[in-house]
């Protein structure tokens, strides 16, 4: 890491000195002659969103698209952006399945990073927090938007899901102080409390200083029948300076932890037949709640992130943002893996794999942006140009250690008589795995926007170009049973290698109307195979997805009634895929398998009055595996967990007269007919979880204290109100009705 150190503080002074010919440039000046002044603390940049205060669940803009602060009904593809203020009011906390449907075509959302998007995944599992690699744990305490990009169109920023990418816009400090105070209590012992401070500092000679602190902390327990529970707490301190010339630095540290007592998986298990291991098609949903792990597994997570923002506008034409970022992401579990099988003869699950397995992830990148905004054609064309350059080190180092199973043992679990017993955590001495990897990634982006024909025409066209370098260090694998306990099972070895891409996009959007817009682009991703590699795997070929996007944008009554209404089309190819040689007889695994995803999306939102807001979507996915090298069942199934369509509705309405402060909160999720285990190889493979209708409802009150500078609000809602009995896209058992009641203070 003292390499990238090095490098990443060498190119931050770079950037923040800039070029002579830059700095020499002077600010715009208003009519008087005199330098611009502004009153806002933090100025906004290009690189900065604007807040809509009036319509707090509808974002006009986006910054996840382009890199660039953009009109959302200006952008050649899809995006949706889920605000925070929706996020408090529906009660999604973090990035779970609350978030299924919320945004089109979005599923199978975890906080370990996965979800899926328009019926396809990947490898990768993480999302983007600013724009920089992150590897789940996300809570909505110092979150101020999700933006979710459809398509490859998001390799903008590198390696991507092939449908899309997730991005978490963290809170900035703002220029009025405030403070709000959160408590919640849910279902299962839930206790939350989350507030945030917001307060400017002063000025310090002409440099002004800003501060957002945001704390969280939840107690929970789980649905499982003996003792299961977790601890979430969040730490995240923002300091923002703005200098004399309009310039903004952005300071923020982030520590999160996440420490849980195993007990409860959703997923339903299956019955067996009397050897224990050949499955039938009986699922036991009332097993669901049956703690399988026992009271000496646990799971610990920490994250400590560091992320560092210079913002400079030099004059009426350049523009540049300098981002740093670090990372440190330790994990250590105690794992007795939940099974997915139950003999009904024996009343049993079978024997129980255990093992102690720690996971240190940890890196840092700097990205630098360069914006060029100038007239041509004696200004009947607008022209942006971004320049961005980007740097990434990503470690990952992975030991699991197993026990000698001629000494102990670990017995099948009965579900009228559990017993629990493990080996002593002195015997889990024996080495199984041992990996550490390192990928450095070096990539370019340039895009060119013009606007011509009075800002009716707007075209997009970009270009990035990664450069990967892999080094992987394979530890050796010791047997744990067998004759000789201990010894050598796999010698280790030592990978290094390359791989490139380059991933075109160009889009168009045209304003047929001032209210009707033509949208249509295309471009390409790539997804490297790191995450997948292990002892044994040869280096493969990176993913590739191309697609086109295409439909209408409307801005109709007065723009209070925004939707999109499109389609797309997806091919994915060089998925991992095991085939064989049909002389010799032997598999190898190679980069060859390919799926296909079609659909249409329709997501807008309707201010119907100053009183009523309505949010909805709707998306149908028709997503197919079209090769899978050895597994020629699979071509034509669906991919695992993908619903054919969902839908979505949310309503906000805020009572006037004598019921002022009162507001109410319903929403309805529709998800359609789903198969989570579609590529298995047994009778499980056509099982679906039934398409459902999930209906929320939440209603609050808020007051003021008379003398105007407290605000409180009480808010109770109820999940799943109806109680329906349902699985998620991914064949878990969705939760029944729960009860939140929240308090807050605002000052």
């Amino acid at each position: 890491m003292n390499t990238l150190r090095r490098f990443f503080f060498t190119l931050m002074a770079a950037g923040l000195t800039a070029s002579p010919a830059l700095r020499a440039q002077t600010p715009p000046t208003n009519a008087t002659g005199n330098r611009a002044a502004t009153d806002e603390a933090i100025q906004l940049s290009e690189f900065t969103v604007k807040e809509s205060t009036d319509t707090p669940y509808i974002a006009s803009e986006s910054i996840t698209g382009t890199r660039v602060a953009t009109k959302i009904a200006d952008l050649p593809y899809a995006v949706s952006v889920i605000t925070s203020e929706f996020m408090n009011d529906f009660d999604i906390f973090s990035l779970t399945d609350d978030l299924n449907g919320v945004a089109a075509s979005l599923n199978n959302v975890s906080d370990e990073g996965t979800y899926s998007l328009r019926g396809l995944t990947t490898n990768n599992n993480f999302y983007l927090r600013n724009g920089f690699y992150r590897l789940g744990m996300v809570d909505r305490v110092n979150t101020d938007r999700i933006e979710v990009i459809k398509g490859p169109n998001a390799a903008l920023y590198g390696a991507t899901n092939p449908a899309g990418m997730i991005n978490i816009v963290s809170k900035a400090p703002k220029p009025q102080p405030y403070q709000d105070l959160t408590l919640t209590l849910g279902p299962y012992g839930r206790h939350r409390v989350e507030f945030n401070v917001n307060q400017p500092l002063g000025s310090v000679g002409g440099v002004s200083f800003y501060n957002l602190l945001s704390v969280q902390g939840t107690n929970a327990n789980t649905p499982a029948a003996a003792p299961a529970s977790s601890q979430n707490r969040i730490v995240d301190d923002t300091l923002a300076a703005k200098f004399k010339d309009g310039s903004t630095l952005t300071a923020e540290y982030e520590w999160s932890q996440v420490n849980v007592v195993p007990g409860y998986s959703a997923s339903i298990p299956f019955e067996s037949l009397a050897d224990g291991k050949t499955l039938t098609a009986v699922m036991r949903p009332d097993l669901v709640n049956f703690n399988q792990d026992g009271p000496n597994a646990y799971k610990n997570r920490s994250s400590y992130s560091a992320y560092l923002t210079y913002e400079k506008r030099y004059n009426s034409i350049w523009s540049s943002r300098v981002n740093g970022y670090w990372y440190r992401r330790p994990e250590i579990q105690f794992n007795v893996s939940s099974s997915s099988t139950f003999n009904p003869f024996t009343s049993t699950f079978p024997a129980r794999s255990v093992q102690m397995d720690e996971l240190n992830q940890d890196g840092g990148a700097f990205q630098i942006d360069t914006l060029a905004q100038y007239a041509l054609l004696d200004g009947r064309v607008k022209s942006r140009t971004l320049f961005t350059v980007d740097y990434s080190q990503n470690w990952r180092m992975r030991e699991v250690w197993g026990y000698n199973t001629k000494l102990y043992s670990v017995p099948a679990l009965s579900i009228a008589n559990p017993d629990y017993t493990v080996p002593p955590f002195s015997a889990f001495n024996i080495v199984t795995r041992y990996d550490k990897t390192r990928a450095d990634t070096l990539g370019f982006f340039v895009s060119q926007q013009m606007r011509a024909l009075n800002d009716r025409l707007i075209s997009f066209i970009s270009l990035r170009h990664d450069d990967v370098t892999y080094n992987f260090n394979f530890g050796d694998q010791f047997n744990t049973g067998g004759s000789k306990p201990g010894s050598l099972k796999t010698a280790g070895q030592v990978l290094h290698y390359k791989s490139r891409a380059w991933s075109p996009a160009v889009g168009v959007n045209y304003k047929l109307t001032k209210n009707v817009a033509y949208y249509t682009s295309y471009s390409q991703s790539f997804a490297p195979q790191l995450q997948v590699a292990k002892l044994g795997t040869p280096p493969l070929n990176n993913e590739r997805a191309k697609g086109f996007d295409y439909g209408f944008k409307f801005g109709l009554l007065d723009s209070k009634l925004q939707f999109t209404a499109g389609g797309f089309y997806i091919d994915r190819t060089g998925v991992k895929a095991t085939v064989k040689d049909p002389v010799t007889g032997l598999t190898d695994t190679v980069a060859a398998g390919s799926q296909n995803a079609k659909g249409c999306e329709i997501e807008g939102s309707w201010r119907a009055s100053n009183n009523l807001t309505v949010l909805a979507n709707y998306s149908y996915t028709n997503a197919k595996i079209t090769y899978n090298g050895t597994a020629v069942t699979d071509v034509g199934q669906v991919p695992a967990g993908v619903p054919t369509d969902q839908a979505f509705l949310a309503v906000a309405y805020r009572f006037t007269g004598a019921l002022s402060g009162l507001s109410w909160h319903p929403s309805v999720n529709y998800t359609g007919v789903s198969l989570p285990n579609s590529t298995q190889t047994d009778v499980t493979r056509n099982i679906d979880a039934p398409s459902n209708v999930i209906v929320n409802m939440g209603v609050s009150y808020a007051w003021k204290q008379e003398d105007g500078h407290l605000k409180h609000t009480i808010r109770l809602s109820v999940k799943n109100l109806l109680n329906r009995d349902y699985q998620t896209p991914g064949g878990n058992l969705g939760l029944g009705r729960g009860f939140y009641f929240a308090y807050s203070l605002n000052h």
